[in-house]
């Protein structure tokens, strides 16, 4: 029956605006409920209050189509149906109207036989339409229900159909051009009968109905209700439908299901049907000390019962980082339009961290359930789980709310922010740009298609690896990173280019690591990629970074990896840097930074007395900030065993003036071990070619003294929008600084005193040898120009000759 309430709800917004192609969004925010649904439902309850006796069915449809009908007064009923319904004495009227078959799909899902489909379907028509056409229509309706239902194929159908009720002697491209609006039975059965059978599955059916225009919200709940007895309803469409009902609605669809099952479709490996009917069941929700509201509650049966049709018989499988990220974007199509695609990271990144808290809760609980039953009422929250959940702040909580969604939404997250002082404080309320609650932006329906899409996958641990988790949450930013190239490169570093500065880095478990620009987390992310993710690394992962909500990303991102202990917290670095020791700047083994290029006004005048003593050779104008970065780092590393990598523009190599004054005093420190430059077009947002400074205070014996410059503006793979290091180019460039020797072409190691000789610049091209390039006389280049063109003419003699020859020139 609920796939009838499907075809209406679908239909709804095509019904005075016709659309003749297969080709248009599903559910989305502008569908809703029409006189369709109502009355079938009214149908369904009537049904089941009949408890198996139809001899007062009549009776019921006419009290159940007054009693649920009236409270929706502007769903859509015909005039002569709206006199009836608020009549005191109702009469049948002689009908012959749609509405007749619209409202019958409960007839066939309830009936035990041919003959009982039929006489359920009279019964609860002739009440109204009671001219012969209008009874036709509904029997037909019902009839060709319960045939799908009972196991006959799409030929069988038709041909019953056929011989019995409306010749099926058409196509529907045959009538698409030509069909229109039409409310009799006569006109719009047989072709909702013929939109399933021309169907591949039960969307397929809906979108033909609706392909023919006409009375599109009835012609695709006729058609629903067939293709839901024949196909079933896919998990997720049944569950998006979901939320389109409200309280009534619900409580009379979970009752007819408790009573008559739903249809669960399936296929075996080989493509063919296999139709399974679920008894619909009320299943413990697994939330210690939960209540919610009925629709709520409603809402829990109806999707819990999907989610076990769904996933029973069949053995999960995870799907790959790619398809999930495939599925996380798309929640940007539903914000598109009143949202900016600059602005979909502040919608989604929190809506998915929010998902994966819930579900992975939820896992948590069922674990304890298993492990000590009943007993886990006496458990403190913190003690069954990483995060808690406080009332009302569930997933499913906002899931099941039907108004006011982005208030839930925001209540929600505040309450498990609250609820997590120590670990998620400020999380999500960095992502101050959302406005969740302004309706006039996102209306309570698109919110409910976001969250429902949103629901289609579970994201908790079992479901997906942290590994798969992050990598798809890397897509994601980098997807953002994409649509976004102007500011790309303050949250996003190439994931090809932190490889190799963590594979040089080389952190070991139960070092500290420690970004100073930590943007989206990436490199820390990457550090404890490189250390296993052994427990060692718990506790000794620091970033800091200035833009608040960034930061909050950075968060998300390394829980999401399976990192739980960690610090990053939010500031200006180069202001007020946040990790101080006994008043001293904190020290770590690994620094690893991309910082942000140029920047300018960040804060010269303090860093020139700085109480952290980081001008160590000097203080750079307030129009570039890339030595004082340097500065901060070096300052950073522990005095023994501490290493750093960190990008830059190339023009830190060469500039002179005061960049060159503090470039020399770096160089004569003997700290540089590596220069690498990269190709140009390899970072977003960043105009110019950036190169990796690799320093380290305990430089190995045979490399005191030297330096390694490494020219990697060969090592890239292009792209079409964007250059690229793949893995292979990775391995290359990290080669070259491992065996730390002359390459031609490649690499050069020089001496501090013969960068001194040129005058302490690193342009790595002014070092490197390069192959000798083959001189050629002028002359015989010239003669081989010249006989380049004579082969060229006699070839277009030759060709002009045989097309000649076989007549195929015209002259």
């Amino acid at each position: 029956m609920l796939g009838a309430i499907i075809g209406d709800i679908v239909g709804s917004r095509f019904e005075w605006d016709n659309i003749k192609t297969k080709e248009f969004d599903f559910l989305t925010y502008k569908c809703s409920v029409t006189d369709d649904s109502i009355m079938s439902l009214a149908v369904a309850k009537a049904i089941v209050q009949c408890n198996g006796d139809y001899s007062a069915l009549s009776k019921n449809s006419v009290k159940y189509m007054q009693k649920i009908g009236r409270p929706y007064p502007f769903c859509g009923y015909g005039g002569m149906f709206r006199q009836w319904m608020y009549s005191d004495d109702p009469k049948p009227y002689g009908s012959y109207g749609n509405g007749a078959a619209m409202r019958v799909s409960a007839c066939g899902f309830a009936a035990t036989s041919m003959d009982e489909a039929i006489e359920l379907s009279r019964k609860v028509t002739e009440v109204t339409h009671n001219h012969p056409e209008g009874i036709k229509g509904a029997e037909a309706t019902a009839v060709a229900i319960y045939m799908a239902r009972t196991g006959s194929s799409i030929l069988e159908i038709r041909d019953y159909i056929n011989n019995n009720y409306y010749p099926m002697n058409f196509t529907l491209d045959g009538i698409r051009d030509s069909y229109s609006f039409n409310e009799t039975c006569q006109d719009t059965v047989p072709q909702a009968i013929m939109a399933f059978l021309e169907s591949e599955n039960f969307e397929d059916a809906i979108r033909n109905a609706i392909s023919i225009g006409g009375d599109s919200d009835t012609l695709a709940a006729i058609t629903g209700g067939i293709a839901e007895a024949y196909y079933g309803i896919p998990a997720e469409i049944r569950k998006h439908a979901l939320t389109f009902l409200d309280e009534l609605q619900l409580s009379v669809l979970n009752e007819f299901e408790a009573k008559f099952g739903f249809t669960s479709n399936k296929k075996t490996e080989n493509g063919s049907r296999v139709v399974k009917y679920v008894p619909i069941s009320v299943n413990e929700t697994r939330r210690v000390e939960t209540t919610v509201s009925e629709r709520e509650q409603s809402m829990l049966d109806a999707v819990n019962s999907a989610d076990s049709a769904d996933t029973s018989d069949v053995e999960w499988k995870k799907t790959t980082s790619t398809m999930l990220f495939n599925h996380l974007f798309e929640a940007c199509n539903i914000l598109r339009g009143p949202i900016n695609q600059d602005e979909f990271k502040t919608y989604v990144i929190p809506l998915l961290f929010f998902k994966r808290v819930s579900d992975t809760y939820d896992e948590e609980t069922q674990i304890a359930y298993e492990e000590y039953g009943e007993d886990v009422a006496d458990f403190d929250e913190d003690e069954i789980h990483k995060f808690i959940i406080p009332e009302g702040c569930h997933w499913v909580d906002v899931r099941t709310q039907s108004e006011n969604v982005g208030a839930a939404i925001v209540n929600a997250m505040i309450g498990i922010e609250r609820a997590n002082p120590d670990t998620l404080s400020g999380l999500f309320s960095s992502f101050d740009d959302a406005n969740w609650t302004d309706k006039n932006k996102l209306s309570d329906e698109r919110l409910k298609d976001l969250i429902e899409h949103m629901s289609r996958l579970k994201v908790g641990n079992k479901n997906y690896s942290a590994d798969v988790m992050g990598d798809a949450y890397e897509f994601l930013l980098k997807k953002f990173a994409d649509l976004s190239k102007k500011n790309a490169g303050e949250f996003y570093t190439p994931r090809s280019v932190v490889k190799l500065l963590v594979k040089i880095l080389a952190p070991k478990a139960g070092e500290t690591v420690y970004d100073p620009a930590c943007g989206t987390g990436g490199m820390l992310i990457e550090a404890i990629r490189q250390m296993n993710d052994e427990k060692a690394a718990y506790g000794r992962i620091y970033g800091q970074e200035k833009n608040l909500a960034t930061s909050a990303i950075a968060r998300m991102n390394l829980y999401l990896h399976g990192a739980l202990d960690f610090k990053v917290t939010q500031g200006d670095t180069l202001r007020s840097p946040n990790y101080i020791y006994r008043g001293e700047l904190k020290t770590f083994d690994c620094c690893i930074a991309n910082p942000p290029f140029g920047l300018s006004k960040w804060g010269a005048d303090q860093f020139l007395t700085d109480v952290y003593g980081r001008n160590i050779w000097g203080c750079p104008t307030d129009s570039n900030a890339d030595f004082a970065w340097l500065q901060h780092l070096v300052k950073s590393m522990d005095p023994k065993t501490g290493r750093c990598t960190v990008i830059l523009p190339q023009g830190v190599l060469f500039h002179g003036g005061k960049e060159g004054e503090i470039r020399q005093k770096l160089i004569e420190s003997d700290k540089l071990e590596a220069v690498i430059t990269f190709v140009g077009g390899l970072f977003y947002g960043a105009g110019v070619s950036a190169c990796t400074l690799v320093l380290n205070n305990n430089k190995p014996a045979e490399r005191k003294g030297k330096v390694i410059l490494i020219d990697g503006s060969t090592l890239y793979t292009a792209q079409r929008a964007q250059n690229i290091m793949t893995d292979e180019n990775v391995e290359a460039a990290y080669k070259l600084y491992a065996d730390y020797q002359d390459v031609i072409d490649l690499a050069k190691v020089v001496t501090i005193e013969e960068i001194a000789a040129k005058d302490f610049t690193l342009s790595v091209n002014s070092y490197i040898e390069k192959t000798q390039q083959e001189v050629v006389d002028p002359a015989v280049v010239r003669q081989r120009y010249f006989d380049a063109v004579e082969e060229v003419r006699a070839a277009e003699d030759s060709l002009l000759e045989l097309l000649r020859k076989e007549g195929l020139l015209n002259e």
